[in-house]
């Protein structure tokens, strides 16, 4: 089990490492593009030579959906509050979803749905700020007095709640995203009275656990899968997302579209790390203002980070990004 685990983390860090360090996967193509260096083994002997070029982006997610497949059959149906087989199976759908492998994603998301025994918060709000993993909660990081701060209060937090005041703040355009202004989603949220910036209520508890899979993003994952595939595996597109509507004291759609599906993993995961990477795998420009005055393209070059000093000052066949240098 503990190698599971290792191998389930490893695959979430390389994911996120991929993500941030290397231009989006794009569906259809051959992905050589620049991954990241990919370490397979321990190293032990730091004297021999350990400069290595980066792989490839379609090998470094051969290696992520490798490991994950490796975990889920592996890890233990339940788990405690640590990675369990479903924990692997979800973030294979977020991997597959990323990619644009459709009817995978939703087999995926699928799976966790009907047999993980996770089951959505009665409320919204109770998804987040709780000090031990809910019905929700797939797989979250536990936080506690003992084991340091909690870096995402930290940026979106008031100070009152632990934080630095509100590094992200929520503004008009966001908010304006809302059709039904009794969405509790839309009312998520609070001014931190010391700057009078608005800010959002999923961070309030500084040691409270974050969660990093929702039984709620496999919904979001289901619907649009099956909507892009055609199909309506376990159950029909505008069902499942009028699942999590009605949570949150929406009005329900009659049907929906692409654009609401996208729309609704907005309102549903908003401040959650989600949307650079859903308008990057969906090849949307990024409005810099939300005014339409300055957009990027979602394979920007300023969209990828720098590879860091320390890993350039020690690996001399690893290659920068373009716009960093050399």
């Amino acid at each position: 089990t503990m190698i599971a685990e290792a191998t389930f983390l490893k695959s979430m860090a390389y994911f996120d490492l991929v993500r941030f360090f290397a231009k989006p996967y794009e569906a259809g193509q051959a992905n050589t593009q620049l991954g990241v260096v990919i370490r397979p083994n321990a190293i032990y002997d730091f004297t021999i030579d350990l400069a290595k070029e980066r792989s490839s982006v379609d090998e470094v997610y051969a290696l992520i959906i490798s490991g994950l497949n490796l975990a889920y059959n592996d890890l233990p149906e339940d788990n405690s509050f640590y990675a369990d087989k479903y924990a692997a199976k979800a973030l294979l759908a977020r991997v597959y979803l990323q990619q644009g492998n459709y009817p995978a994603a939703r087999d995926a998301a699928h799976d966790v749905i009907e047999n993980s025994g996770r089951t959505l918060s009665t409320k919204y709000a109770n998804a987040f700020n709780h000090d031990v993993n809910q019905s929700e909660d797939i797989f979250a990081i536990q936080i506690t007095k003992q084991t340091g701060e909690n870096e995402v209060t930290n940026l979106y937090a008031s100070e009152n709640n632990g934080g630095r005041g509100g590094d992200i703040e929520i503004r008009s355009t966001y908010l304006a995203k809302f059709t039904d202004p009794a969405d509790e989603r839309r009312n998520f949220n609070y001014i931190n009275p010391d700057n009078g910036r608005r800010l959002t209520s999923k961070y309030t508890n500084q040691f409270g656990d974050v969660p990093l899979i929702r039984l709620a993003e496999m919904y979001l994952i289901r619907a649009e899968a099956n909507f892009r595939a055609g199909t309506f595996v376990g159950n029909t597109p505008v069902a499942d997302i009028n699942l999590l509507r009605t949570r949150a004291n929406a009005t329900n759609f009659i049907t929906v579209t692409l654009a609401t599906i996208l729309r609704e993993r907005e309102l549903e995961l908003a401040m959650e790390g989600f949307a650079i990477h859903d308008l990057k795998r969906t090849k949307r420009s990024i409005d810099v203002f939300a005014n339409g005055s300055e957009l990027i393209p979602y394979n920007d070059n300023r969209l990828v980070f720098p590879i860091p000093l320390r890993e350039t000052d020690t690996n001399n066949k690893i290659t920068q990004n373009p716009g960093y240098g050399s």
